[in-house]
């Protein structure tokens, strides 16, 4: 199956929104035997949809390990109680697409009018930073280093949360950690209303502590939807373009029409360095990625070297009942066609037994006409936040050898499970994200790495308090002296 054709896991954030938005607070408990049968059922049915559950973690291992946590449901539970004990029960698996999806109650607490932590926030070699300020004391600035919240200390905060978190082979938490502070805030600590905080202001040393009042939803969903998906900018002096792309989840058509007029600019322009910036881009409908490398290359190249799909009942029901994965699969076939691959796919999910493994071999993809190609010096911009989609467009540049890879390493693994699917537990109603393929990169190997840029940059704690884009300034640079991987 080919790269492009995975339906990758941001597309879901919007989803949950929706799902979870117009949930109350379910205060309910349900009994000690529905839980244990939706636990069981959670289990059965990941090994049932998933290629090979056990990629990161032995067998017996999760067994013990879920054998425990079993265990721990000894009494009748809320929903947001069973749903921290179902986080912890994913995290084992050690896969980023593989996830409890949907929210332990944060939503329905905020619309009910709940108070949450005012700040976003940047983690950075185990130290938590103030990134933005919603509240109305605005003592704590951008880059104010968090000691303390409520007498507890930060590390141990993280420690507290780290089982919940997604880890990746490759360890990175900082995404996850981030996206997730708030919410996690309130779901283990049960924080709300008001906070007392310990912290050092930038370019001081002294701990100092304060109590703020926490904000409702219209606050932070405000500052969260500021964020442009998709930004596009000419420097004539540098005979430069620059592209940022914040999401791979758009329209088809919308998105056919921004590259054109994008790509046409830069052809009526003459234009000879493109920056495509993909640092905050977490992924979405991965069948955009082939449309844009067909703007970056005329020569054939490759999206996956292997991949392998597992054809189950359960996908089989999502699939076809699921309003978000119908269209995506309408997607799907407005950039495929009635291509050959695209229908073996189809048949691999729809039509073979359940239980089915099917192999894929490499897939090359011969790029059609386009007038509007871009054939001058590319640098694609990666950190950690660069996800899903964003990582499959990242490692086809790498190792295809399209253009050159500037800044971090990307927390999603290239070599990956992803083309997810959800199935809903039949008490608690909670949905869980499974994988239903196996990816392999197209230089053909798994070092449990993300995508390694060609030239290596990491933005520091200073660059991050004075507004500097070291990354970009970098590229500028390379631009500028003419250097190329």
């Amino acid at each position: 199956m080919q790269r492009h054709l995975i339906i990758l896991s941001l597309l879901f954030l919007i989803f949950s929104t929706v799902l979870v938005g117009q949930e109350e607070v379910d205060k309910e408990n349900f009994s000690q035997t529905l839980l244990i049968e939706d636990f069981d059922y959670m289990l059965k049915a990941l090994e049932k949809t998933h290629p090979n559950l056990y990629a990161y973690i032995p067998k017996k291992e999760f067994q013990n390990k879920t054998d425990e946590i079993k265990k721990s449901i000894n009494r009748p539970l809320s929903k947001p109680e069973f749903f921290k004990i179902l986080l912890k029960t994913i995290a084992l698996v050690k896969q980023g697409h593989t996830r409890v999806f949907g929210d332990p109650g944060f939503k329905a607490f905020q619309k009910a009018g709940g108070l949450a932590f005012p700040y976003n926030v940047k983690f950075d070699s185990d130290h938590i930073y103030i990134n933005e300020n919603y509240s109305s004391n605005k003592t704590l600035i951008k880059g104010t280093e968090l000691i303390a919240i409520n007498r507890i200390p930060v590390c141990r905060i993280i420690d507290d949360f780290t089982p919940y978190l997604r880890v990746r082979p490759n360890g990175f938490i900082g995404s996850t950690l981030e996206f997730n502070w708030t919410r996690y805030l309130w779901m283990v600590y049960g924080f709300d209303k008001q906070f007392t905080l310990s912290y050092i202001l930038p370019n001081e040393d002294i701990i100092r502590t304060d109590t703020v009042i926490g904000v409702g939803e219209e606050q932070l969903k405000k500052k969260k939807s500021e964020k442009d998906r998709f930004r596009f900018r000419i420097e004539k002096d540098r005979n430069l373009a620059v592209m940022t792309i914040n999401t791979f989840e758009f329209d088809f058509d919308e998105y056919n029409q921004i590259l054109l007029n994008s790509f046409s600019s830069i052809k009526e322009e003459k234009i000879e360095n493109l920056i495509i910036d993909i640092r905050e881009n977490g992924g979405g409908n991965a069948d955009l990625v082939s449309i844009l490398v067909d703007y970056l290359t005329d020569k054939p190249y490759i999206t996956t070297s292997s991949s392998q799909m597992k054809t189950s009942d359960i996908t089989k029901k999502c699939y076809t009942t699921h309003p978000i994965f119908i269209n995506a699969w309408e997607q799907a076939r407005k950039a495929e066609g009635d291509s050959e691959g695209f229908q073996e796919v189809l048949k691999s999910i729809f039509e073979k037994p359940s239980g089915t493994l099917t192999d894929f071999p490499k897939k090359e993809v011969i790029p059609t006409s386009n007038e509007n190609r871009f054939g001058g010096n590319l640098y694609v911009l990666t950190s950690h936040p660069t996800f899903s989609a964003a990582t499959g467009f990242s490692v086809i540049i790498k190792d295809n050898k399209i253009g050159s890879i500037v800044g971090e390493e990307t927390s999603d693994n290239p070599t990956d499970y992803g083309c997810i699917m959800l199935f809903e537990l039949p008490h608690t109603k909670i949905n869980i994200q499974n994988s239903t393929e196996y990816t392999v990169r197209p230089a053909g190997y798994d070092d449990e790495h993300g995508v390694i840029p060609d030239f290596r940059i990491k933005s520091t704690y200073s660059d991050f308090l004075n507004g500097t884009d070291k990354i970009m300034n970098y590229t500028y640079w390379l631009i500028d002296e003419g250097i190329k991987n």
